[in-house]
């Protein structure tokens, strides 16, 4: 396990239910391993005041053309103990399981949820200023899987609801053997 992005989630914003949000990582806010990318995991806040509810995330590569939250392609979808949807306690944390996905760290990635707890289930944790990391939202329908979205409202410098990224690549995939 690699730790490739952490950061503390500082101020809260309630009234998120019905939003879809994409989390854009570019690669240099990243701390990429040496070895090969093949799972991730991510660790999700929610508000100190009010639990958060995801009915649904994805992760993907962004798209090479198009709006900076298209997926490239089709996401994989994040789970939580096996459930595509989870509910955070108000002020914890939750992580996600191993997803398989094979990042190519060359393009930005991309973390998409939907959030649809409904009042007293949708504060979120956030924490403007942050380099390499923007926030797209829209009020919809769940477009947290579609690849090509339209008319989202851009935040740019915001880390939204995720705070760590982890991955399985680096060093620690080898075993040594001393002579």
């Amino acid at each position: 396990m690699t730790v490739i992005y952490t950061n503390t989630l500082t101020t809260d914003s309630d009234g998120n239910n019905g939003y879809t949000n994409v989390q854009r990582f570019e690669v240099a806010a990243l701390t990429l391993p040496t070895g090969t990318i093949t799972k991730l995991r991510f660790t999700v806040v929610a508000g100190a005041a009010q639990q958060l509810t995801i009915t649904n995330m994805y992760v993907g590569h962004a798209a090479a053309s198009g709006d900076a939250y298209d997926f490239s392609a089709t996401p994989t979808q994040v789970t939580f103990s096996g459930s595509g949807s989870v509910t955070i306690p108000a002020g914890e944390t939750v992580t996600s399981d191993w997803i398989t996905f094979s990042y190519n760290k060359t393009s930005a990635l991309l973390v998409a949820y939907y959030t649809a707890g409904g009042t007293g289930a949708d504060t979120i944790r956030y924490k403007a200023s942050v380099s390499n990391v923007n926030n797209y939202y829209k009020a919809a329908a769940n477009e947290a899987a579609t690849v090509d979205k339209t008319g989202y409202t851009t935040q740019s410098g915001y880390l939204v609801a995720i705070n760590q990224v982890e991955s399985d690549g680096g060093d620690s995939n080898f075993l040594y053997f001393l002579p």
